[in-house]
């Protein structure tokens, strides 16, 4: 009897192990998504006279230009929003047939403070039926039931939208899945963003209204709630993936971390420092901290500011230097350093006479260009580009060693790029150096294109591709081909693209 019992609560502590692990398993593939990327313009607008249709790639005409206006959302499905006047619409496909005539009315959902020819959402559009909003996909699947008095784009995220039922928000994502129920006054996201997880785990500030004004609590974007609604100021720190919030209460200030306080509300400000201090205000007087919460310089000085990497402290009667760490550094109050995309090198500034110098130190400190410059910039590899007194451009080894003679007009490194340009202006002369600071390519008259994965120089006469590296490639080259099938061409057949701004492009024959 005894082991029977035993047995079946093994059982039953099994299915309950079971069914949590479904259960979060449901909950990721809802709460997490894909962002659509689009590869290849396929579908295009064209005008002719007053009224828009659609062109292929190839300028083949896929829909008449009879509409006041088209809005394609994904440039790789053929799904057409067709305006016949401000209010009635519909929706058209490749083969000029109309879709999803079920519904009163379908639009698409415009991507808010996004400046790009891709500024509606490429997988979802929103329905109106019954004087109530709902979701579909693409195909025409429905994602969500008519329920909501609107459905908009949450602003600076994509794929998460504000619905509003009732006077009340909340927050559903293309899938359908209920982040926030409708009872809120007013949500915003956070601004968390980076460029893997892009602003999938942005989170949501939300607020109510009380007769002392909103007040503020925090949402994480699984739908978890960490600070509760009683907040006269929230901020997430944005550039850490862990969720870390300064917030104020009567007007100050304390942090937290998830729901955990770190840092009790107690202080006229926090500010969060690039290098991962936080300087804190007391009565006026300010200190150091760090996100664990603890206070590691109290609140003593006038005026704490950072510079690079150090914070630089003052009173009256005192200039102190200090880490992040909230150590404080044996170095002259005049001089700052500043971290580099390579960690093995730093760049230093003197301050003399209101005058700045320019150096180089490696990460240990050791100095390896002597503070002599007017100014230094960080290239590639171990090149510095550098300029001197005569205000002249030259490019430097991490050892002070001359690469390029110091005697240019201008020097800079491409944007996104292991290579740097050279200009001398008095020939007009531009010079490309390779990641081997090997000079590839000299022009006289150039521009330069700067594209994704490699650059186009040309001028008149020529014209020369490089990739990222600075090493020649072919106009055939699949890099170049494939970043063309990403960009809208200049020219279809008889079609020439006008541009009105970033999200209004159409087609025109010439």
């Amino acid at each position: 009897m005894k082991k029977s019992r035993v047995l079946i609560m093994v059982l039953i502590a099994i299915i309950v192990i079971v069914a949590l692990f479904f259960k979060g398993v449901f909950h990721d593939s809802k709460i997490n998504y894909d962002i659509y990327d689009v590869t290849e313009y396929k579908y295009l607008k064209y005008k002719n006279g007053e009224n828009y249709g659609i062109i292929d790639r190839n300028g083949k005409t896929i829909i008449e230009a009879i509409y006041k206006k088209i809005i394609i959302p994904n440039p790789e499905k053929d799904i057409f929003v067709c305006y016949e006047n401000e209010e009635k619409s519909k929706v058209l496909n490749s083969k000029n047939e109309s879709l999803f005539e079920e519904y009163d009315k379908v639009e698409p959902i415009k991507l808010k403070n996004i400046a790009s020819t891709l500024c509606y959402e490429k997988t979802v559009l929103k329905y109106k039926k019954d004087e109530k909003y709902g979701l579909i996909d693409f195909s025409g699947k429905k994602i969500t039931s008519n329920v909501y008095d609107s459905i908009e784009n949450l602003q600076s995220t994509e794929g998460k939208f504000l619905v509003n039922k009732n006077e009340k928000f909340g927050v559903i994502n293309l899938k359908g899945a209920i982040i926030i129920d409708t009872k809120y006054d007013q949500i915003k996201a956070d601004g968390y963003y980076n460029e893997n997880s892009k602003s999938l785990k942005a989170g949501f500030i939300i607020s109510q209204t009380t007769n002392d004004g909103y007040r503020y609590g925090y949402i994480n974007y699984e739908g978890k709630k960490f600070l509760n609604i009683e907040y006269s100021e929230i901020i997430r720190i944005e550039n850490k993936e862990e969720v870390y919030l300064i917030a104020a209460k009567k007007g100050q200030y304390g942090l937290y971390k998830e729901n955990k306080q770190l840092i009790k509300p107690e202080y006229q400000s926090i500010i969060y420092t690039e290098n991962g201090a936080l300087i804190i205000e007391k009565h006026e007087k300010f200190g150091i901290a760090n996100l664990k919460g603890e206070t590691k310089v109290e609140p003593k000085y006038t005026k704490i500011e950072e510079d690079g990497i150090y914070l630089y402290a003052q009173n009256q009667d005192e200039n102190c230097v200090y880490d992040s760490d909230g150590n404080k550094k044996e170095m002259s109050f005049s001089k700052s350093i500043y971290k580099t995309e390579n960690d093995d090198y730093r760049i230093t500034t003197l301050v003399n006479n209101d005058i700045t110098y320019y150096g180089i130190e490696n990460s240990q400190g050791t100095k390896l260009a002597d503070n002599e410059y007017s100014y230094i910039e960080y290239a590639f590899e171990d090149y510095f580009i550098v300029e001197d007194k005569n205000e002249k451009y030259g490019v430097i080894n991490a050892n002070d060693k001359k690469i390029i003679e110091i005697k240019y007009d201008l020097i800079q490194k491409i944007r996104n790029k292991n290579m740097i340009q050279v200009l001398n202006r008095k020939n007009n002369k531009t010079k490309v150096y390779s990641s081997v600071l090997e000079e590839v390519v000299s022009m006289k008259d150039a521009s330069i294109q700067n594209e994704d994965n490699y650059i186009k120089i040309y001028n008149k006469n020529e014209e020369k591709y490089l990739d990222k590296d600075g090493n020649i490639i072919d106009s055939e080259s699949e890099i170049v081909k494939n970043n063309l099938k990403r960009k809208l061409p200049e020219k279809i057949g008889e079609y020439k693209k006008q541009q009105i701004s970033l999200d209004d492009v159409y087609y025109e024959k010439k």
